[in-house]
C-alpha cells in the first residue's frame, strides 16, 4: 500500500473510495471526507459523541481554514497506528 499512497491520494481526491480486504474480511474504508462543516453536522445530529470531541472537531476545522494543519507521511501514519 505504501507503494500505491499517490495514486490512493489522487483517487480519493476524485470521489473514489477503497475497502480494505484482509483475510477475506473488510477491515477498514479509505473515503474522501464530505466537506468539513458536513462533517461536523453530521456529528453533532448523529448524538454519539462527546461534547469534548466535538470541540475537537470544531478547533480542528478552524485550524484547516486558517492552514494550520500538520500532515503525515505514510509511514509516520502508519506508525502512529501502532
Amino acid at each position: 500500500m505504501q507503494k500505491n499512497t499517490k495514486k490512493i491520494r489522487q483517487d480519493v481526491a476524485k470521489g473514489i473510495h477503497f475497502v480494505v480486504i484482509y483475510r477475506s474480511k473488510p477491515v477498514f474504508e479509505i473515503r474522501p471526507l464530505p466537506s468539513t462543516t458536513e462533517f461536523t453536522e453530521a456529528f453533532k445530529t448523529e448524538g454519539i459523541y462527546t461534547q469534548d470531541f466535538l470541540n475537537r472537531m470544531e478547533e480542528a476545522e478552524n485550524d484547516i481554514k486558517k492552514g494550520k494543519v500538520k500532515t503525515y507521511s505514510p509511514e509516520d501514519f502508519l506508525k502512529s497506528l501502532s
